[in-house]
């Protein structure tokens, strides 16, 4: 290596170095740019939170899990709950492949435990010891929110996520307050609403949306330079609309591929160093 080279390589190196210490290391692809912070002001239109976990696996597997609830049951087969499940997470696999032409790299598989198969047992049970990603349905949550993603990656043998997808909701209520002569003779009355069910276009939207947790993205925000955005990965959705609008968008696909690398779950698996994805 000349002298001029080595002068070249080392001044590389050393603004390389710079960059990490001071927690700018920054990545792209396609626009997107991984960053430690957010630049301001904000000159970008979207932005995403990271997770800090990414599937560990070569070609995960996607297990559903039967629901024990009897009602859940009966719509999960009527309303064939499994197709459009996996149809919501096929956008996911058939735009990374189309992006990048890799097949191979951007692909999972498919199981289903009946009742009788599951009922009773954890998720560290050896029969579930394939399993990256657990779907499970349930009725109504008390809390009020309609999908969760729960990771957990403590364990090295076995990293997973498990999504819930809850398929009810309460709507109306609301709170009245009656005011007494005092503080003390003063109350808070909560008001139970209607409980409804999800339609089952929604509850495969709901999937959607954790399954992009489970990739490792948290959540798309969007700066006063952007458009409201298409994206599955905006933190809200109206479970009483259709939601035909709301999809797994480019600007999804640009920042799962900024996390993976374009060869997918097979290639350069590397940890995840950006808290957000920046979209220009």
């Amino acid at each position: 290596m000349s002298v001029g080279h080595a002068f070249y390589l080392g001044i590389f190196i050393a603004l390389f170095l710079i960059l990490i210490v001071s927690g700018v290391y920054i990545q792209s692809v396609f626009g997107a740019q991984g960053e430690n912070r957010l630049p301001t002001p904000p000159d970008y239109q979207y932005y995403y939170k990271t997770i800090g976990i990414k599937l560990n696996e070569i070609k995960p597997e996607v297990c559903f899990f039967e629901p024990e609830d009897e009602d859940v049951n009966k719509r999960f087969w009527k309303e064939n709950w499994f197709g459009i499940g996996t149809d919501a997470l096929n956008e996911w696999k058939y735009n990374l492949q189309q992006e990048t032409g890799v097949i191979e790299g951007w692909t999972w598989d498919y199981k289903m435990f009946l009742v009788q198969d599951h009922v009773g047992k954890s998720t560290k049970d050896m029969l579930f010891r394939e399993c990256n990603i657990f779907i499970v349905y349930e009725k109504l949550s008390e809390t009020g929110i309609i999908g969760q993603a729960a990771s957990h990656y403590e364990n090295s043998f076995h990293g997973y996520t498990y999504i819930t997808v809850w398929t009810q909701t309460e709507i109306g209520g609301g709170t009245t307050i009656y005011l007494g002569e005092s503080f003390s003779e003063s109350k808070v009355i909560k008001n139970k609403g209607e409980v409804i069910n999800i339609s089952a276009d929604n509850v495969g939207k709901i999937l959607q949306h954790e399954f992009g947790h489970a990739l490792g993205l948290e959540h798309q925000y969007r700066t006063l330079n952007g458009p409201v955005s298409n994206s599955i990965m905006v933190e809200n959705l109206d479970i009483q609309k259709e939601n035909l609008n709301r999809f797994v968008t480019d600007n999804d696909i640009q920042a799962v591929i900024l996390m993976y690398g374009e060869d997918g779950f097979g290639g350069w698996n590397n940890p995840i160093r950006e808290r957000y994805i920046i979209i220009p």
